[in-house]
């Protein structure tokens, strides 16, 4: 009997596990030397505080993670390694001085010290490398994981001994039927309450330094084409067409130190990331001047070679846009005059791009007309 059911069991596994969808490996992450400490003293004859109840409680917290590396496990990507911090310096250093006891509604901490890869006052390089592909890779997981803990999450199970029956019994509650609103039934706003503030005395973060690299070749079937808005054809050039590469961008952010910060636990973390979207926006020179485009052909109408910008390619788009232009220009300029000054002009302007097209450098291809007129329409309109 019993070899029966361990027989009917793994068919069933083996059912189950068919009925699974499965999904390709996406990335592989390794952690080198990770340490987690917790450490808690108590100390005599503290010295008191003016306004503040005394405590000789102390605890540290501590997070090291010396190494980080994480891999593109697809065989089709052209660099494997992602992220690396392969270096001296340990890549994720934490440290966490509190003062009291950590049950309290208030809890004091002396420091927050953060360091990324940094160490003698000198910030290694953290290497970023890759690209659109591998982002939408790990968007799709994020999703397939933020559906699933929701339906996980959509029920409460709660199991309840049965005396007649000798077993448990299963019931299924809902958890939002539970939950406060928002607003009241006098429409008197709630806000949401957290169960921990902190009064942090020093936080700070180290320097440290992104070398970033980063390969654009848009998907257009994940793009939503827009439509019916001012400059919507060239915005969907941006996202569906448009092909660049960022090679080796070094971005040093600098260091960030606070004091005397109250609240909860969420606006310690919004400090932090205020601070460093600022930062980032002042890179913007950094990255353009390490961007180099890979959309000449299409951008030329080229029949021949590759997305590199080749010699000539300048000239040739110039010579579409000016064809284009010219033509949008004294189209519009007729449009504030009356019909037969457009017909002239648009004749007009069509003879200028034909013009450039007999010297092999006015035709513009599908796309790119599309893209030109886009602009014209959304200037115009």
């Amino acid at each position: 009997v019993e070899q029966r059911l361990a027989e009917a069991r793994k068919d069933y596994n083996k059912m189950i596990d068919k009925k699974r969808d499965v999904f390709p490996e996406v990335a592989q992450i390794l952690l080198h030397r990770f340490t987690v400490d917790f450490q808690r003293i108590f100390k005599d004859n503290e010295p008191k505080s003016k306004g503040v109840l005394s405590s000789n409680e102390r605890s540290q917290f501590s997070v090291v993670i010396h190494n980080v590396r994480i891999t593109d496990c697809s065989p089709n990507t052209s660099s494997s390694v992602v992220f690396d911090s392969m270096s001296e310096k340990s890549f994720f250093d934490l440290c966490v001085r509190t003062r009291g006891p950590l049950n309290a509604d208030l809890i004091r901490v002396d420091l927050v010290d953060l360091n990324l890869a940094y160490g003698d006052g000198k910030a290694e390089k953290i290497m970023v490398n890759t690209g659109e592909d591998f982002v939408w890779r790990l968007l799709d997981i994020a999703n397939r994981t933020m559906l699933e803990t929701a339906n996980l999450a959509g029920v409460d199970l709660s199991l309840t001994w049965d005396e007649s029956a000798g077993k448990f019994s299963v019931s299924i509650s809902d958890p939002m039927g539970n939950s406060r609103d928002d607003v009241d039934l006098d429409g008197n706003y709630c806000p949401p309450r957290s169960d921990k503030l902190y009064d942090v005395k020093k936080l700070r973060v180290s320097p440290f330094l992104l070398l970033l690299s980063f390969k654009r070749q848009p998907q257009s079937s994940r793009y939503k084409l827009i439509r019916g808005v001012r400059g919507a054809k060239l915005a969907n050039y941006f996202t569906t067409r448009l092909k660049f590469t960022i090679d080796r961008a070094e971005l040093r952010f600098q260091g960030y130190m606070a004091r005397d910060i109250k609240g909860p636990p969420d606006r310690l973390a919004d400090t932090i990331k205020t601070v460093y979207a600022t930062q980032l926006k002042t890179k913007m020179i950094t990255l353009m001047t390490a961007t180099s485009f890979q959309d000449w052909k299409y951008l030329t109408a080229r029949d021949s070679g590759g997305e590199e910008f080749i010699e000539g390619d300048l000239l040739r788009m110039t010579g579409n846009l000016t064809g284009r232009s010219a033509k949008y220009v004294l189209k519009k300029l007729g449009d504030g005059i009356g019909d037969s000054v457009v017909a002239m002009t648009g004749t007009i302007g069509g003879g200028i791009q034909d013009a450039t097209e007999s010297i092999g450098i006015g035709y513009v291809g599908a796309g790119v007309n599309s893209l030109i007129s886009g602009v014209g329409e959304g200037v115009g309109s």
